[in-house]
């Protein structure tokens, strides 16, 4: 198999041909997930030179961020943990070819009834995972939103694999649903983060001083979330 074909075909490995890229790139996501960007035009066989000749630095940082990792495997999860809310799920998957996916949430335990295929089953949980996060963040930020003057004029959850939010010009402020897995205290921070964005469309000393005004530290708090990723299962990375 060429070496091309068998980068499209593996699940931790993606080639995206962009209208935008004027070089060759590789993006190395945790835990180890690995995206070559293409131009458009490029040809394949110059494609595969250049993924041949960065093998080992692809191979080598692929390992070292698995390493460091808390859970690399993408095989969907028999217990699930929302660090954010202090919750968490034993999940039992109930195989039914002739159902649609639906999970039945209790106190304590999840319930997958579908079709015994491992991509759905982590689809099924990562559409659930959106919806909580929507239950959970919104009411948060609207109260931070109150408390600071900070009013977005709407909340999106997204999800994403290299930002934990974002502000846009319109006043949409956008939240990972990956937060969930994350310290109480890094999402707080990172609403507050976002809601300042509203004020200061950039990352200037005035922008930092409100962020303090909220979340005192903020930039030790930035670096702690930074490293949040190593919190956030294999299997969901899988899906971004």
């Amino acid at each position: 198999m060429p070496l091309l074909d068998a980068v499209e075909t593996n699940a931790q490995f993606r080639v995206r041909r962009s209208r935008r890229a004027r070089h060759l790139s590789i993006q190395i996501h945790p835990p180890g997930f690995v995206e070559i960007v293409v131009p458009l035009r490029m040809p394949v066989k110059e494609v595969e030179s250049f993924i041949a000749e960065k093998a080992k630095w692809i191979r080598k940082t692929r390992e070292s961020m698995a390493n460091g990792h808390v859970s690399p495997g993408t095989t969907p999860p028999d217990l699930l943990r929302l660090d954010s809310i202090d919750r968490e799920w034993k999940i039992e998957y109930i195989d039914r070819a002739d159902y649609r996916y639906k999970i039945l949430e209790q106190p304590d335990r999840l319930q997958v009834v579908g079709p015994a295929d491992a991509n759905e089953k982590r689809k099924a949980l990562l559409h659930w995972l959106k919806r909580k996060a929507k239950a959970v963040f919104v009411p948060q930020i609207q109260g931070l939103a109150d408390e600071t003057g900070l009013q977005p004029a709407k909340i999106q959850i997204r999800a994403q694999r290299s930002r934990w939010g974002s502000c846009s010009s319109c006043r949409t402020v956008s939240l990972n649903l990956c937060l969930l897995f994350q310290d109480p205290v890094l999402v707080r921070y990172l609403l507050i983060h976002e809601l300042c964005h509203l004020r200061h469309m950039n990352h200037s000393a005035r922008f930092w001083s409100l962020v303090d005004r909220f979340a005192p530290g903020g930039k030790n708090l930035d670096d702690r979330l930074a490293e949040g990723w190593k919190n956030i299962p294999g299997w969901i990375l899988t899906e971004l």
